[in-house]
C-alpha cells in the first residue's frame, strides 16, 4: 500500500467523510458536494494514496497531458484524503478519489486499517444516483446497519432505500466497517435521471446533513437561492421539450418510480435541447 503523508505531525480524527467519483456519483453529485463542503472550511492536503492494484484499464485509466509532442504528466488513480480544521469543532478527515474498480476486499481492509491508524470512529459516506423522480423533488435516502443509525436517519429526516442490483463499493465498507467497530452511514443524493449539471438544491441538502451529523454551521442558502432561480429557467426549457415534458408527466402519475445507478439509454439530458452540457444554465455563477 503507497501512502504519501503530507503533514509531520500525527492526526486524530475521529470522524470521515467519504466520496467516490465515477458509477457511484450521478450527475457529479458527490463531487459539487465536497467542492462547496471544503470551501466552507480551512483544509489542507493530508495523504496520497495511490490505487496501483485496485483498478484495471477497462473501466479506469491514467490520465495523460501531451504537449508540443512530449508527455508533460502522466496522473495515476489516486485517492486523496484532506484534514479539516473547524475553528468549532475537532478535526474532521475528507477523502474522495475514483471508485476501485476491484480487489474491493483487500481494498475495504486496507482504507479502513487506514481510518484506524488515523483515530477514525465514526464513517460517513456520499453517494449518487439517478432517480425517476421530478426535477422539484429533493431527495436523499440513507443506509445505516443497526439501531443507533436508524434513529439518525430518520432525525435527519432521510428516506429508507429499496434496493436490488449491483453494489457500489460503499455496501463493502459499511458491511466491513460494522464488523470492525466502526459506526458507519451512508447518504445518497438522489439525482433526476434526464438532468446533467450542477443541482444546487440536492448539494444544500448533503450539506445539512453533513453540517448536522458533524456538529457544524454550514452555509447553504447561496446554493438554495440559486437553485430558485435555475429551477424557474428549467421550467421555461422544459416546456419547449415534448418528449421531457411527457416523461415529467408520467412520473407525476407515479408511473415511473425506480433508482438505479449507472447510465440509462432512456436519459433523456438537458444539454441535448440547451444547447450543450456546459450551457450557462447549469455552470454559470450569480
Amino acid at each position: 500500500m503507497k501512502v504519501k503523508t503530507f503533514m509531520e505531525e500525527p492526526i486524530s480524527a475521529r470522524r470521515a467523510v467519504l466520496g467516490f467519483s465515477g458509477w457511484p456519483d450521478a450527475g457529479r453529485i458527490v463531487e459539487h458536494t465536497l467542492t462547496e463542503f471544503k470551501r466552507n472550511f480551512s483544509h489542507h492536503p493530508f495523504a496520497d494514496w495511490d490505487l496501483d492494484g485496485f483498478w484495471h484499464a477497462e473501466s479506469t485509466r491514467p490520465r495523460v497531458t501531451v504537449h508540443h509532442g512530449q508527455i508533460q504528466k502522466l496522473k495515476w488513480p489516486v485517492y486523496h484524503f484532506w484534514i479539516m480544521n473547524p475553528e468549532s469543532s475537532a478535526p474532521v478527515l475528507l477523502g474522495a478519489g475514483p471508485e476501485p474498480t476491484i480487489h474491493w476486499r483487500a481494498f475495504v481492509k486496507a482504507l479502513l486499517q487506514l481510518l484506524r491508524n488515523w483515530g477514525c470512529q465514526e464513517i460517513y459516506l456520499l453517494g449518487g444516483l439517478y432517480d425517476q423522480i421530478l426535477y422539484e423533488e429533493t431527495v436523499v435516502s440513507g443506509i445505516g446497519q443497526d439501531t443507533r443509525a436508524y434513529n439518525q436517519l430518520h432525525a435527519l429526516k432521510c428516506h429508507q432505500t429499496e434496493y436490488t442490483g449491483p453494489g457500489a463499493v460503499h455496501s463493502a465498507i459499511m458491511t466491513a466497517a460494522q464488523e470492525s467497530g466502526f459506526y458507519c452511514l451512508a447518504f445518497w443524493a438522489h439525482y433526476p435521471f434526464y438532468l446533467s449539471g450542477r443541482h444546487e438544491s440536492l448539494m444544500a441538502r448533503m450539506l445539512d446533513i453533513l453540517g448536522h451529523v458533524l456538529e457544524l454551521r454550514i452555509e447553504t442558502q447561496h446554493l438554495t437561492a440559486r437553485w430558485e432561480r435555475r429551477s424557474k429557467e428549467l421550467e421555461e426549457a422544459i416546456q419547449k421539450n415534448d418528449e421531457l415534458v411527457e416523461i415529467l408527466e408520467s412520473l407525476k402519475k407515479g408511473q415511473m418510480r425506480k433508482p438505479f445507478f449507472g447510465e440509462s439509454s432512456k436519459v433523456v439530458r438537458l444539454d441535448e435541447f440547451l444547447k450543450k452540457r456546459e450551457d450557462p444554465l447549469f455552470n454559470k455563477d450569480p
